[in-house]
């Protein structure tokens, strides 16, 4: 997954060649799909979230969610996680 972060590092990116992207809970499990346009719209096309970790919205629980992705061409959905040093500035 890191070898696709080069060409999609931010949210606008993944949107322009339509990424789907999931939250997963650690504690309760839950899994949404992540609106990528609304955190376009909100944060800015360029924030990314690789690496990155958010509180769960479900009410009552304590836990973080994991980002994960489906590039064009996969089956699964999987954790965006990559070495930041890889990453070309």
């Amino acid at each position: 997954m890191s070898v696709r972060r080069q060409r999609c590092a931010g949210v606008g990116a993944m949107l322009r060649d339509r990424w789907d992207v999931i939250s997963v809970c650690d504690v309760c499990a839950l899994a949404m799909r992540v609106d990528l346009a609304l955190v376009a719209k909100v944060s800015g096309a360029r924030v990314s979230l690789w690496n990155r970790k958010a509180r769960c919205r479900r009410l009552g629980c304590k836990g973080w969610v994991e980002f994960r992705a489906r590039a064009p061409g996969m089956y699964t959905h999987e954790p965006l996680i990559a070495d930041d040093r890889d990453i070309l500035v």
